[in-house]
């Protein structure tokens, strides 16, 4: 189902005269308000050790629970790209990590509680600064591992943007 069908509602005022506008809009024929779904803005810490070996998740919850992932999340409102990949990666594993350059930005899509979600996902690299604080995010991360590059298994992974750039990056 299309996101914009689980609005019925205008969101400003409230009416049931809230139509298709677009195949990205919905218009209220009472107020006049717009509403537009836009993509998401997700992000993702791709980090290689020193041993070469790519720092990863275990995901704790849908999408995707049990599969892996690399730190990341979305970006909130008023924070950039690259605050977002540093807070991520600290949130999730307790790592602290110096963001480099921007290695890809990949569209996903994903059910989420039953709603069709479609984030872009911005993909940087890094490097590590300080793991002293290393530890799993409660309810969130079931477990960090640091996986040898030439012993990633792309369909672990749960998001398809993420399995996209391992592609890429692997020559797979």
């Amino acid at each position: 189902m299309h996101p914009l069908n689980h609005f019925k509602f205008c969101p400003k005022c409230g009416s049931s005269r809230f139509a298709e506008n677009s195949e990205n809009s919905k218009k209220c024929d009472s107020c006049g308000f717009e509403f537009f779904k836009n993509p998401t803005i997700g992000c993702g810490a791709i980090v290689f050790d020193d041993q070469d070996r790519l720092l990863c998740i275990r995901r704790l919850k849908d999408p995707g629970a049990g599969l892996l992932g690399v730190p990341g999340g979305f970006v909130d409102l008023g924070e950039t790209m690259e605050q977002a990949v540093a807070r991520e990666t600290i949130e999730e594993t307790g790592i602290q990590i110096e963001v480099h350059e921007l290695i890809a930005n990949i569209p996903n899509s994903y059910i989420y509680k039953g709603v069709e979600q479609h984030p872009l996902d911005f993909y940087y690299s890094g490097k590590i600064i300080d793991m002293s604080g290393m530890r799993p995010q409660i309810g969130e991360t079931a477990e960090i591992l640091f996986i040898p590059r030439n012993e990633i298994n792309i369909d672990s992974f749960a998001m398809a943007s993420c399995k996209e750039l391992l592609r890429k990056i692997l020559g797979k």
